[in-house]
């Protein structure tokens, strides 16, 4: 009985418990994880037992199995290895060549063995293969062609993928580590279990999709492919991507035919051969392919996945099996982690700059979670509400918590502070922040006068910071694409509303947050201008006034373009879409989503069925990574915030007597 140990409950963790309760041999002792939550959901799922720490788990194991990201899997294989407890690691190794020597160092210092995944070469199609080529039934083998492609991932549903347990699948950290790391050693393990060490001859990698619709920090080739040579003058070409269609096939040409694998990924795919013929003069390849009777293993029947029928725990088996350092078993792994490592190429990393949070509101928590989810530091929350401050503080497992804007330190080089208060605090918080260093993004509305906003863009200019009105939709991919279907139209309708009932208390009707024009209206005012140019003119075709604010308002602007839109904005309804011609787009997934329904029904009703193309899961990760970037450009300039702040003023200036104007706003 080997008793193992759980570090990392992700997404792959429940790939390996599918097939783990069928080796008796196997004993699941308990599990860690960074994340206490995860750490609970697995451990409620499987009735597994949750460590409070890696060094527990460790001492009461004999063999570690680390599904922790990439980038950790150094750290925590190091930490078991030391320990004398034998590792098997999720793909990649690790993200170094050097790290990876480093590990196979360790376990032979310490009478251990690390081993890890793919294990398709444990497989019943690679016993059959193998034997194939052992009784040479196509006789010397000249070439192999080994693809590993998925397709453009990309732009599939990715966001609705879930394990068993409910943990999405991690497309940022995928993306970033690249396909390569990720695919490329189910091929590779196989031909080196048929052709044994290989000789790189050529290399190719790139990245042909730059923009893959989430924000990335670190760009990584998505298109790979290797020319080596095996023992016996055989050369293989291997290709790995997420550019070309599915395609998992192993295709061996010897001097009689060909053997051929349709699919990698599944452990009982069928092996065919089909012999070369002479017809004539002529030698060609018969269209009968006949399958091969598969060899049977001593592992149990691969469970079938979501995307395949693998079974990830016989390497984990096939380690507990070692009783002594297996220094070939590391070697062959360390080969094949080797190559992958030159397949992939060097990535191109983007620096993470810290933020600080100002508020501990709605915006503010989902910020925040935006940010520790695209592993930005978070240094510091702020709130006069100390408990507030502190709750939110644990929660984003920031650095420090603030009470008043003089304990919020200098900026330490590139700091970026977001500020999500409420309206009538923003002018004061970010002229501080803007004071002491920080590069800022601020919730609309700025301020609630044009000449604040004016005078808050000059001070950061002055300051060479970045300022930044959070009008997150602009930054989206979908904003240009929706720009260019303008360029035939004289007119657009926007509108953006919200049922939002009266109380007394909420804050969308308290005169000083400016009511639905400044907390609704300014979308559908930032859209036209930048999808029209500057307002020239405007005027005033509906609106209603109740307790002491606007709750209603429908405008049409006139824009520099020459060209108009009618906007629509108000607390009485639930109307958000963008018109253009006779089709309608929703705000956020637009231009994917697209109807020419009239009826408002019909098309909520089609919205709700068919799935948008673009997977607005993370939104707001588009507007921190412009602020993150080092580019000044912006689809929401300085000069645009002003612009629309004078018009917001003319606006409610206009609905609203001078009389019954709060403070703030007159």
């Amino acid at each position: 009985m080997t008793r193992i140990g759980i570090v990392g409950c992700g997404f792959v963790s429940s790939l390996y418990m599918k097939s783990l309760p069928t080796y008796e041999d196997l004993k699941l002792v308990g599990a860690y994880d960074i994340k206490p939550d995860r750490l609970q959901q697995f451990c409620d799922h499987y009735s597994a037992t949750p460590y409070e720490s890696l060094e527990s788990l460790t001492n009461d194991v004999d063999l570690i199995v680390n599904l922790t990201t990439p980038e950790e899997h150094y750290n925590v294989s190091a930490h078991a290895l030391k320990a004398g407890k034998a590792v098997y690691s999720e793909k990649p190794f690790t993200t170094s060549e050097a790290d990876s020597r480093s590990l196979i160092d360790l376990a032979i210092e310490n009478n251990t063995n690390i081993l890890g995944a793919p294990c398709g070469y444990l497989s019943e199609m690679a016993e059959t293969v193998a034997d194939c080529l052992e009784r040479e039934v196509v006789g010397k083998v000249y070439a192999v062609y080994a693809e590993m492609d998925d397709g453009l991932m990309h732009k599939v549903a990715y966001e609705k993928w879930r394990n068993d347990f409910g943990v999405e699948w991690p497309a940022k950290n995928e993306f970033e580590i690249g396909s390569t790391s990720e695919h490329a050693g189910y091929t590779l393990c196989l031909l080196q279990r048929w052709f044994g060490k290989a000789t790189i001859k050529g290399l190719v990698n790139h990245q042909c999709v730059t923009d893959k619709i989430i924000p990335l920090h670190k760009q990584t080739a998505d298109f790979s492919c290797a020319i080596l040579e095996y023992s016996n003058n055989i050369i293989a070409r291997v290709t790995c991507s997420i550019i070309a269609p599915k395609d998992r096939q192993i295709r061996i040409f010897g001097e009689h035919g060909v053997i051929s694998v349709g699919d990698t990924w599944r452990y009982d795919s069928p092996v065919k051969v089909q012999k070369l013929v002479t017809i004539r003069r002529k030698t060609l390849l018969s269209p009968i392919k006949k399958t091969i009777k598969p060899l049977q293993t001593s592992f149990p029947k691969a469970p079938k996945t979501a995307a395949a029928q693998m079974d990830f725990c016989r390497g984990i088996r096939q380690l507990a099996e070692q009783r002594t350092t297996n220094r070939e078993l590391m070697e062959n792994y360390f080969e094949v982690n080797s190559i992958v490592a030159k397949m992939n190429g060097e990535s191109v990393t983007e620096t993470q700059y810290p933020w600080i949070i100002l508020g501990t509101g709605n915006m503010a928590e989902k910020m925040g979670e935006c940010l520790r989810r695209n592993a930005y530091p978070i240094q510091g929350v702020f709130s006069t509400q100390h408990e507030r401050a502190t709750d939110l503080q644990k929660r984003l497992n920031a650095d420090h918590t603030y009470n008043t804007l003089d304990e919020i330190p200098q900026a330490q080089g590139k700091t970026i502070a977001y500020v999500a208060s409420v309206n009538e605090k923003h002018y004061a918080q970010v002229k501080s922040l803007l004071s002491k260093g920080y590069d800022v993004l601020c919730e609309k509305p700025l301020t609630m006068l044009a000449s604040q906003t004016e005078e808050l863009f000059r001070i950061a200019q002055q300051n060479n910071l970045k300022l930044q009105e959070n009008l997150w939709s602009l930054f989206l991919p979908s904003a240009p694409i929706i720009s260019k279907k303008t360029l035939a139209e004289k007119q657009i309708t926007l509108s953006f509303t919200s049922g939002i009932p009266y109380a007394a208390d909420a804050r969308q009707w308290q005169p000083e947050a400016g009511g639905c024009l400044y907390d609704l209206g300014i979308y559908p005012l930032a859209w036209a201008v930048y999808f029209l140019g500057n307002i020239t003119d405007y005027s005033v075709t509906k609106s209603k006034t109740e307790h002491g604010i606007v709750s209603q308002l429908e405008l049409t602007t006139q824009h520099a373009s020459g060209k108009s839109a009618v906007i629509k904005t108000g607390f009485h309804s639930t109307e958000q879409y963008i018109k253009v011609g006779k089709d309608y787009f929703t705000p956020i997934y637009a231009p994917e989503y697209r109807s020419s329904i009239g009826s408002t029904l019909a098309r909520k009703v089609r919205e709700k069925l068919v799935a948008p193309e673009y997977p607005a899961k993370d939104p707001y990760a588009f507007v921190l990574n412009q602020l993150n970037s080092t580019s000044t450009e912006s689809r929401h300039p300085a000069d645009a915030s002003i612009h629309i702040a004078q018009i917001m003023e003319q606006i409610h200036e206009q609905l609203i007597p001078v009389k019954d104007a709060v403070p703030a706003l007159s």
